[in-house]
């Protein structure tokens, strides 16, 4: 039996870190998938690194799904915990689970029809082109797997059990890494066979998560024969999970253009960016973990009708970001130069020195990462994400896309796009801040406007 963390009552602070740890745990290994692919792939040479960096906005689009059910799980969920309500939380756990599977298998049948007509539109270089598209039909099987566990950990996240995902999410990536190897050198699969190992090592630790999910006593559980897949839940859980879902498709759209623009510098500008960009992520694991962890807090506390408390952990959690994005920048900026050449076999000069700007460029911009993970948090939290949806669509779409354009208009080259990175960012920051300043985020999702019992 898992242990949970109530979190409507203690130390805030400390209860964000006790949350927030396993979640940078899981993030650090959500991302070795990536970074063990790119290690690999990057052993049969620098140019497969960009054919898999530009596939990976294109599976993104199709996973938007996921985020939005998980958006849905942590709000809805956490909701019903701290309103002491467990047979509402079963059923949604439920529904939630059935609509993953439902989702992912629909993502898969799209993305096989669709990817030989998107590789086309990207204008996709002659020299990368079977390398991206072979990953990219491996890939699309990973879906229902993703969604799955995906959901499965922010339904035990909403219960205040941060580590049950960090566990299978562990299993799902040593079996990653000891699959790559045999089927890309091995079996000789190249990109392929980074894409199916990637999918095989989440759908053998599947049977653990179905296990835990009808027999764990302490979190949701799920129940099919008990709790049928209805029209008013399916409504429900759309609510929260379209917007959510509508901001991630936005934003893994604009890393479609972002890559379309990145690959007008050449291949070797791509594979920089796909490295570079592997590194800095590694770098956001912190602040990214405890936005995942915030909207936990939000979510049961506003559940449990807590305003000033649901306030303070927004406050609190700020205070912890500055702290973080400090002492990570710094050691970005020390140890990323070091750790690029790692990657590639015998890497040209113009990789690394492109490789490195970008990382130094992402590294300067973790604060804003977390800033924005965190409102994200409260947004996610409270169930209004629509505000994550607006505020994506202008990260992307009203700030970054344009400034590429027209950093490329005024001769920055490769540095405009990772300069329109930063800026694009810290704009967000401050619509987002102005928008949680309104505090509308406080009622629930559809509720009229009310005067609020408690003030700012």
């Amino acid at each position: 039996m898992v242990q949970t963390t109530d979190m409507r009552s203690g130390n805030i602070i400390r209860g964000l870190i006790q949350m927030a740890l396993p979640l940078m745990l899981l993030n650090l290994i959500n991302s070795f998938y990536n970074i063990v692919d790119t290690f690999f792939v990057g052993q049969i040479g620098e140019l497969q690194v960009g054919a898999v960096s530009l596939v990976n906005p294109i599976m993104n689009c199709a996973v938007a799904f996921a985020t939005g059910l998980s958006a849905a799980a942590l709000a809805l969920i956490s909701r019903a915990v701290g309103a002491s309500d467990h047979e509402k939380s079963n059923e949604l756990a439920t529904h939630l689970i059935l609509l993953s599977v439902i989702i992912g298998a629909v993502m898969t049948i799209v993305t096989l029809v669709a990817m030989d007509g998107i590789l086309a539109w990207l204008k996709t270089p002659e020299e990368i082109y079977n390398d991206s598209r072979s990953y990219l039909f491996g890939i699309s099987f990973d879906y229902a797997g993703m969604f799955l566990l995906s959901v499965f950990h922010a339904i035990h996240q909403a219960n205040g059990d941060s580590k049950s995902g960090v566990r299978l999410n562990s299993i799902a990536a040593i079996l990653n890494m000891i699959l790559d190897p045999i089927f890309i050198f091995v079996l000789g699969m190249g990109t392929l066979g980074a894409a199916i190992a990637t999918t095989l090592s989440k759908v053998l630790v599947l049977p653990l998560m179905c296990w835990q999910l009808y027999h764990d006593h302490n979190v949701s559980r799920v129940n099919i024969r008990a709790y049928p897949l209805t029209l008013r839940s399916v409504k429900e859980i759309m609510v929260v999970t379209i917007p959510a879902s509508v901001g991630q498709f936005f934003t893994a759209f604009g890393f479609i253009l972002m890559n379309k623009a990145i690959i007008y510098y050449g291949s070797i500008a791509m594979s920089a960016y796909g490295l570079g960009s592997k590194i800095a992520n590694l770098f956001y694991i912190p602040v990214n973990g405890l936005g995942g962890a915030l909207s936990a807090f939000i979510g049961q506390n506003l559940g449990a009708g807590d305003i000033p408390r649901t306030r303070s952990c927004y406050h609190k959690s700020m205070i912890i970001c500055a702290w973080i994005s400090v002492v990570t920048t710094i050691f970005g900026w020390i140890c990323a130069p070091h750790i690029i050449p790692f990657f590639v076999n015998n890497a040209s000069q113009e990789l690394l020195t492109m490789a490195n700007e970008y990382t130094f460029y992402s590294v300067a911009t973790v604060f804003f990462m977390g800033w924005y993970s965190l409102l994200n948090g409260v947004f996610n939290g409270s169930g209004h994400t629509a505000y994550t949806l607006c505020l994506s669509v202008f990260r992307l779409w009203g700030c970054r896309i344009p400034m590429i354009y027209l950093f490329r208009f005024l001769g920055f080259g490769p540095t405009g796009i990772w300069w329109s990175m930063v800026l694009s960012n810290l704009c967000t920051c401050v619509v987002g801040q102005v928008m949680y300043q309104f505090h509308r985020w406080e009622r629930r999702p559809g509720q009229k406007r009310e005067k609020q019992a408690v003030q700012a």
